[in-house]
């Protein structure tokens, strides 16, 4: 994108010393950028506690100030507002945010004139000391249409990374025809489809192109993206409803609707789409207050009597019977409004409620999806409630295609549990338990709780190639859990605590067993995570020190492998002497002893040594310990019952 304006000289004076107009008025200059006029704003900004309209328009060279109005977080006043307009037409809006007078952060956005109109170029942020932090940058197709969203560095120039918002749909495999399955239209802020996990699940027709389209954009790109609140920070929200409906409904094809937020009556156009695709289920995780954006889907979706909607309530915390949201209060047979639940069944807080509005409640609370970027996140709500009833929909519906809309709509709700109190009963049918966790249909049942297959021990007789045990003084006994479903294989496992073992002689201490058992959990149980590890470890109870094999962190940071020893789980005890190892790791035998050392040694630091076995980075090569490392680990894992010496 060509970043060169016209040039202005008391621009070019502001990006530095900000002099008086006067003195540069007649001094030629460089020509001026748009990260320029950016940096020049947020330096005039911070110039005064009230930068007077005056300092703001001489900055920028005949900007006029449109507007200034406090700057409002959640009904608070923060700070202020100020909209400028330049002599090109181009638009600066800055928000100076200063809770309790004290200035914390000022974000400038800018966006040009252009033939067609004006669009959001730049972004910055800058700290309380006008020190340019970072920003981001709209880039665009040549048809005007947005491409990507670059982040800057704090120079406003360097790219550190860019990410797509309106990228082609991936061609599937060449001989690929019509994909199969129960057709499921999401109708939501589009989906990534450059992730696997999507993209693999796509309805197409038989030349393979995608079955959905995007009704904002009226092109055939459903991209996940909701600009409306900021064309910089779009909400990315389909995305994660998609993952999680496909991963319930392994019979699911996917039809994706990106909807029209700024031209709701296109929504009669979308329903008709997906009528003549063959969709016979619409997940809409969606709504809003004003009845008028949805009377005309009202009027399409009446006249499609042979779909099921299945829309979110909402996280309002109202009563929507009272205060009616859409198109969750519409009066639809063919509509199944849902709203979420914690696991004991009881109405999650800030979920909405109605006895007449909303049909069903199910769980939905700290659920696990896969986020817009294709890590694991936790999330709650309503929408999350809606996919996970869309999903069963298309595993009953895959068993039983004669079934009318109606027929869904009440096998549905017949399997909900009505409340023992009637001064709990706040939706319509009551609440159906994890959807999963029973016969649904095509779609097998999912584990509910914990399942153990032992598969015996291991000793140093399997460990090593040879068979024979090194000498030692010390011997220490594992338990291996593997986390069934999250890819790891027991030969895998077995070479790698091998391979632990190995290095761990070193130490004179051998791996005199290894107990391992096959573990089959519910899903949040293959991630690491604060809440949930200590539910499996509680669970489980084993001897310690004890190695888990899950599939992904959900800690923050994401490490490939953690190791919980006695400093620091302090406020978790039942974690302690305990080693997680994500499938992310390589190199898992050095991973393992490297974790393994940490919980032995109780020691938490790591060695500047890159050959050390506890230096912070993982190598392969580097499984060295030194002799004060060793001589720690056979004194301090025996005093914590974590080895034992030889008699």
């Amino acid at each position: 994108m060509a970043m060169l304006l016209a040039l202005d000289p008391a621009v070019a004076a502001a990006r530095n010393s900000r002099p008086a107009a006067a003195d540069v008025a007649s001094e030629p200059g460089p020509p001026v950028t748009i990260p320029d006029r950016v940096r020049a704003v947020i330096g005039a900004v911070c110039d005064a506690d009230d930068p007077a309209p005056a300092t703001l328009t001489l900055a920028l060279g005949g900007a006029v100030e449109l507007s200034r109005e406090p700057l409002r977080i959640r009904g608070q006043a923060m700070g202020t507002r100020h909209s400028l307009m330049l002599p090109d037409g181009a638009r600066i809006r800055i928000d100076r945010m200063e809770p309790g007078g004290v200035l914390r952060r000022v974000a400038a956005s800018y966006a040009e004139q252009t033939r067609s109109g004006r669009r959001p170029v730049l972004f910055a942020v800058a700290d309380g000391g006008c020190n340019v932090m970072a920003g981001r940058r709209l880039t665009y197709y040549a048809d005007g249409m947005p491409r990507s969203i670059e982040y800057l560095d704090g120079g406003l120039e360097r790219v550190a990374r860019a990410e797509p918002l309106n990228p082609p749909v991936p061609a599937v495999a060449a001989g690929e025809v019509e994909s199969a399955g129960v057709r499921v239209a999401l109708v939501d802020s589009g989906v990534n489809y450059l992730l696997p996990e999507i993209a693999s699940r796509l309805a197409r027709d038989a030349d393979g192109a995608l079955i959905g389209f995007d009704f904002w954009d009226l092109d055939a790109r459903p991209f996940d993206s909701n600009p409306a609140r900021s064309a910089f920070h779009p909400r990315r929200h389909g995305t994660r409803t998609a993952s999680l409906l496909l991963e319930e409904a392994p019979v699911a094809a996917l039809v994706p609707y990106r909807y029209p937020r700024h031209a709701m009556w296109r929504m009669p156009d979308l329903v008709k789409h997906a009528a003549a695709a063959g969709v016979r289920i619409m997940n809409i995780s969606m709504g809003s207050r004003r009845l008028s954006d949805w009377t005309d889907f009202e009027a399409a979706a009446r006249a499609h009597p042979e779909m099921l909607f299945v829309v979110s309530a909402g996280n309002d915390d109202a009563d929507i019977d009272e205060a009616p949201v859409y198109p969750a209060s519409l009066p639809l047979d063919n509509l199944l409004t849902v709203t979420s639940a914690d696991d004991s069944g009881l109405l999650a807080r800030g979920s909405n409620r109605g006895r007449e509005s909303v049909d069903l409640a199910v769980p939905a609370e700290q659920i696990l999806v896969t986020g817009f970027n294709g890590r694991i996140r936790k999330v709650s709500g309503s929408s999350y409630a809606a996919a996970r009833v869309s999903a069963l929909a298309a595993c009953l519906l895959a068993t039983h295609p004669e079934w009318t809309a109606l027929d869904l709509k009440s096998a549905i709700l017949a399997r909900a549990e009505k409340p023992v109190s009637d001064m709990l009963a706040r939706v319509g049918a009551g609440t159906l338990p994890d959807p999963t966790g029973t016969d649904r249909g095509a779609c097998d049942a999912r584990p509910g709780d914990v399942a153990e297959i032992p598969l015996g021990a291991w000793t140093p007789r399997h460990l090593h190639d040879e068979g024979a045990e090194p000498s030692h003084t010390h011997t220490v006994a594992l338990d291996v859990v593997i986390l069934s479903g999250t890819g790891w294989r027991i030969p895998e496992i077995r070479r790698a605590v091998g391979r632990a073992a190995e290095i761990l002689a070193q130490c004179e201490v051998s791996v005199a067993r290894a107990r391992v058992r096959m573990v089959e959990a519910p899903r949040r149980l293959r991630y690491l995570d604060d809440t949930w590890s200590r539910q499996l470890v509680k669970r489980l109870d084993p001897t310690r020190p004890a190695v888990f094999f899950v599939e992904e962190t959900l800690r923050e940071p994401a490490f490939e492998a953690e190791a919980f020893g006695q400093g620091n789980t302090r406020r978790m005890p039942m974690m302690r002497d305990t080693v997680w190892i994500t499938r992310a790791a390589k190199e898992v035998g050095v991973v393992l002893a490297h974790e393994l050392f940490h919980v032995l040694a109780d020691l938490g630091r790591h060695e500047a040594d890159p050959g050390n076995l506890m230096h912070e980075r993982t190598d392969g090569g580097n499984t060295r310990l030194h002799d004060w490392q060793c001589e720690r680990l056979r004194k301090v894992a025996p005093a914590f019952g974590l080895a034992e010496p030889v008699r």
